[in-house]
Formats: structure tokens, sequence, C-alpha cells
């Protein structure tokens, strides 16, 4: 169950790029290969970057930059139709131009990364999201 704050948190989710577009494509966000809990600390109004570190999902050519962002639309997360037993929560997101690490290194912990799903501090979110083209 999601919490009624009115906080808008941004949180940060690892997928390859090709993952994150079919994301974009269907209007929902997924976690750590369709992971409940992840998604219900979520709540409707957070906003999302997407860290691709490569192309694509297993192979693909190193990216290490945020591919997609967006905003949570769904108020609770549900079954994914992809993956079994996995879920899902819909959000508005947007393909952007890759704003690569290089840029971001004092704004996103990279030693989180590994970890696939994380809130990220107020501070830097703010200054993450002002690099963002408007959209």
């Amino acid at each position: 169950m999601t919490s009624s704050s009115s906080v808008v948190r941004t949180w940060v989710v690892v997928a390859a790029r090709d993952h994150a577009r079919r994301g974009v494509a269907d209007g929902f966000i997924m976690a750590n290969h369709g992971k409940r809990a992840p998604l219900a600390r979520m709540n409707a109004g957070d906003r999302l970057l997407v860290y691709s570190a490569k192309t694509a999902f297993p192979d693909g050519e190193p990216l290490r930059a945020i591919t997609i962002v967006g905003t949570v639309t769904g108020t609770e997360p549900e079954p994914s139709p992809v993956i079994p037993g996995g879920f899902r929560r819909r959000a508005a997101l947007r393909e952007i131009e890759p704003i690569q690490l290089a840029e971001l290194r004092d704004l996103l912990p990279t030693s989180r990364l590994r970890f696939g799903f994380f809130e990220l501090p107020n501070a830097d979110a703010e200054l993450i999201w002002k690099l963002v083209p408007a959209g």
C-alpha cells in the first residue's frame, strides 16, 4: 500500500535502454526484474529517472546514462503480463537524449546503481532534473 504523502520523490531505476523503451511504449515502469516491493514504495506523482548502463540486455554496448524520465501515474503495482509473478507500475515516460554519467557523477551515487532501484535525495534530484530537457 502506498502512503498518502504529498512529498514528491525521485526514484532511480536501473534498466538497459531496450528494456526501458518497452515501458515508454506501454506506459509502465518495472524495477528489479519485476519485484513488487520497489514499486510499492512509489506514489502517484513521484518522478522517475531510468539509468541505463547498456543499450541492450545482456550484451549491449556500454551507455552509462540516464535515458528515460517520467512520472508515476498508477496508484498501485499491478501484475505484469510479460513476467510471470512479476509486477509493474503505470507511468508516463519519455526517452531523452542520454545524460552521461560523467555529467552526473557528483549527483548520482554510483555505488547504489548496482542495487537497481533507489530513492535520490531531493537536493541531488533537483539538480539532475535541471539537466533534463523539457518535453
